[in-house]
């Protein structure tokens, strides 16, 4: 549409330009032929006027001759003669200096005309390319503005969109663990209501119970971090941290989860001292993200390995599960808000990644993930070493 009214308004203006050199001509040709006739009208009236006082001058002469013939001698008729000459000389120069100076001015006038329509025309192109200037501006103007209306409509399109997605997944993922929470609850008080208590069962309900409100809990924070990051409100608190630490703190944070679902967690390939300058919570909450997921999508009794190597001025971080692998087509989607890769019926949110993206790059470092399907996932992330971060 913009490239159709740019294109049409430079016909306008060829056109426009066209016309105005054609009418220009024109004016030349006809200023031209009028000054050619006045001066042939000139010329034609000087030479007749010039011709009748000739005559005269000779109808005299003769007049003179005739009242002269007989009376005068020979000098005085050559004296004549030399006279008349003399005055037709000075006729003669008095008429080229006329026809010089008319000459003249005839060139002037037509210097001081064609003077007055130059500059006619400059200030006439003058004008035009001024009102085609603001011509442009005002278009150049409207363009941006209808280019920034489309832009911010796709954009609050885009945003409806993504908004309507994430309300559905919001409802679905906060439902289930909230009929969950109300279903253990019912079945808690179905066996206290009977004369026998089973603990066990009890128990085993209170575990749900707990399990499904740190999920809910989770997610609430993982929204809570996106309103952050959006708002520019999600800060950094760093002091050096031994890595392999983290990775040790990490283990015991997920120990008893490992232990119910008997999986396998190890520590591989992770150097006794290796420090960085870090958000201790945030590397943590990146690296609970990435178990979390291996846990999720990975079979029970599988093997979670965690390892970190130094690497030029950065440490490597990785979280490596026996889960079905990631297609191609997903590995840079995952990191996306809101994304989600269905497996197993499991799903969430799609914030984790994304959160935890962002905290990595919030230290400099990178997140990307190696996976082949049917062979596991490698989740690694990089984070400056001491003394290097910022450089």
């Amino acid at each position: 549409m913009i490239d159709n009214e740019n294109k049409n308004l430079g016909d306008s203006r060829i056109k426009t330009d066209e016309s105005l050199k054609d009418e220009r001509e024109k004016t030349d040709e006809i200023i031209n032929k009028a000054s050619d006739a006045i001066e042939s009208e000139t010329e034609m009236k000087t030479t007749l006027s010039r011709v009748v006082g000739d005559e005269a001058i000779e109808s005299g002469r003769k007049k003179v001759d005739i009242s002269r013939e007989g009376r005068q001698s020979e000098t005085s008729n050559k004296d004549l003669i030399y006279e008349r000459q003399q005055s037709d000389s000075a006729r003669e120069l008095e008429r080229q200096e006329e026809d010089r100076i008319h000459k003249k001015e005839r060139f002037q006038m037509r210097l001081m005309a064609t003077a007055i329509f130059d500059k006619q025309r400059i200030k006439t192109d003058k004008n035009l390319l001024d009102e085609r200037s603001l011509v442009d501006f005002a278009q150049e103007t409207t363009l941006s503005l209808l280019s920034s209306e489309k832009e911010f409509h796709d954009l609050t399109k885009s945003e409806l969109t993504t908004r309507e997605h994430f309300i559905a997944v919001l409802s679905h993922d906060l439902k289930n663990p909230l009929s969950s929470i109300f279903l253990g609850v019912n079945l808690m008080q179905m066996e206290l209501s009977n004369r026998t208590v089973d603990v066990t069962t009890l128990f085993e309900l209170l575990k749900v119970i707990e399990l499904n409100t740190a999920n809910m809990d989770r997610m609430i924070n993982d929204l809570l971090d996106v309103e952050r990051i959006a708002r520019d409100k999600f800060f950094l608190k760093t002091e050096m941290n031994n890595i392999g630490d983290l990775l040790k703190e990490c283990v015991n944070l997920f120990a008893p989860v490992i232990l119910s679902r008997s999986f396998l967690m190890t520590i591989n390939k992770c150097p006794d001292s290796v420090f960085a300058e870090v958000d201790h919570d945030k590397i943590i909450q990146v690296l609970s993200n990435l178990i979390g997921n291996a846990l999720k999508f990975s079979p029970d009794g599988s093997t979670i390995t965690l390892s970190a190597r130094k690497t030029n001025n950065y440490v490597e971080i990785s979280v490596i599960d026996n889960g079905p692998g990631i297609p191609d087509e997903k590995k840079t989607q995952i990191f996306e808000k809101f994304s989600q890769v269905k497996m197993n019926d499991r799903s969430g949110l799609g914030l984790g990644l994304f959160i935890s993206k962002w905290i990595v790059e919030a230290h400099q470092g990178q997140i990307w993930v190696t996976s082949e399907l049917g062979k596991g996932s490698i989740f690694s992330f990089t984070l400056p070493l001491k003394g290097t971060q910022g450089t």
